[in-house]
C-alpha cells in the first residue's frame, strides 16, 4: 500500500528513520531549497530517491485541504512491529521497557499528538488496538510532526 505524506517535518523524519520505502519526493517549483528542505533533498539524494518537481497547483490538488508546505513524499504503508522491537530498543538503551498502551483513540490528530508526546518522553513503543482505534495514517504522522516515524507502533 502506498501513501502520500505531506509537510517538511513528516517527510524529513520519514527519510531519517529509514523504516519505510520512499518511492519519490514531490517538491513544489520555486520552493527555497535551504534549511529543512535542503536537508530533505540531501537525504533523498543519498538514498537515491527520485525527486519530482511540480507546480504548486498540482501539489495543492494532490493534498486537497492539507497544508503541504511545498513538499510531499510517496511512501510505503506504516511498518507496524511486534512486541519484540520495542523490547529490543529498551534493552539496547539499558532502560526498563516503557510502553504506552492506547484504547479507543479514534482521531488521527489525537493519535499523532500522543505519538509526539511518546517520542519526547522516551517511550519505546506504542500499542494501538486493532479495532476501534485510529491507525498510523498520513494524518497521524503529520500531527505527530514526524515523531511517528521514530516510534515503534504495535497493532
Amino acid at each position: 500500500m502506498r501513501e502520500i505524506l505531506y509537510g517538511r517535518q513528516p517527510v524529513r523524519e520519514t527519510l531519517r528513520a529509514g523504516r519505510r520505502q520512499v518511492f519519490k519526493l514531490i517538491v513544489a517549483q520555486g520552493i527555497k531549497r535551504a534549511g529543512v528542505v535542503g536537508q530533505i533533498l540531501a537525504l533523498a539524494e543519498r538514498a537515491g530517491i527520485p525527486v519530482q518537481t511540480v507546480n504548486r497547483r498540482e501539489l495543492d490538488k494532490l493534498g486537497g485541504e492539507v497544508n503541504h508546505q511545498g513538499l510531499a513524499a510517496e511512501v510505503s504503508g506504516y511498518p507496524y512491529v511486534d512486541l519484540a522491537a520495542p523490547l529490543e530498543s529498551a534493552r539496547q538503551s539499558s532502560t526498563p521497557p516503557f510502553l504506552l498502551l492506547l484504547d479507543h483513540i479514534q482521531d488521527p490528530q489525537n493519535l499523532g499528538s500522543l505519538l509526539r508526546t511518546a517520542e519526547a518522553s522516551g517511550v519505546h513503543g506504542v500499542v494501538i488496538p486493532g479495532r476501534r482505534a485510529a491507525g498510523v495514517t498520513p494524518a497521524a504522522v503529520r500531527a505527530s510532526a514526524g515523531a511517528a516515524e521514530q516510534k515503534h507502533a504495535l497493532l
